[in-house]
């Protein structure tokens, strides 16, 4: 039996609920999406990459991996404060509806906007001021996982094509690797920022000699 350790690339199936309710607010399992009345067109129920050493998931989570193997399953209990923070009141901002309509937008309450870059749901929109929420719609919630550990990944292809899905959101075309070349093709373009995120993880926990390049096909 070989444990997870901290830079192991691990896959895990989860289904994340607020404690309080017993509402599944995230969730990789199709078949419980479906009886949940989860609109399952445009979910991705494959398992969700973790490096435990790495910020791809919430910190507790990713320690909760360390010392386990795949095949294991297991309920991790949250508070507020360990998953999405505590709520604070200070988030939540008047803001003129004349900056929505210069995008051309329309608000209306339970929308996800953007505000200078940071991500806000829409409470009430009235007399031409909208009052938006900067907290996490999950914050001050209490929460519990079930975690099932899928599989370890141990060849390069796949942890660079994991990494890829990881940042992109999607499956990457191919993925070649010649001695310290790693070429990586993907459908469609892809912002500067999320390539130069993909490229250094991929030599921070892969292999920091790869030149690697992503390109359309």
């Amino acid at each position: 039996m070989i444990l997870i350790t901290e830079n192991d690339f691990v896959l895990i199936n989860f289904v994340g609920r607020v404690k309080l309710t017993g509402s599944i607010f995230d969730l990789t399992y199709r078949d419980l999406a479906e009886k949940e009345g989860f609109d399952t067109k445009k979910m991705d129920f494959s398992p969700v990459l973790v490096i435990p050493s790495a910020n791809y998931t919430l910190p507790a989570i990713s320690k909760s991996l360390i010392g386990k193997n795949v095949g294991d399953k297991y309920t991790l209990e949250l508070k507020a404060k360990e998953a999405f923070g505590e709520y604070n009141p200070k988030l939540v901002k008047t803001v003129g509806l004349g900056v929505f309509t210069e995008n051309g937008i329309q608000p209306s309450v339970g929308d996800v906007v953007t505000l200078d870059g940071v991500p806000a749901y829409v409470m009430s929109v009235s007399g031409g001021r909208v009052l938006v929420n900067f907290n996490n719609i999950l914050a001050g919630k209490d929460v519990i996982y079930e975690i099932e550990i899928v599989k370890v990944l141990n060849d390069d292809k796949e942890k660079c094509a994991a990494i890829f899905k990881h940042y992109a959101n999607k499956e990457p075309e191919s993925v070649n690797i010649t001695e310290k070349d790693v070429v990586i093709t993907m459908k469609g373009d892809l912002a500067e920022y999320l390539r130069n995120a993909i490229i250094e993880d991929i030599n921070k926990y892969v292999n920091k000699e790869y030149k690697v390049q992503i390109s359309s096909s």
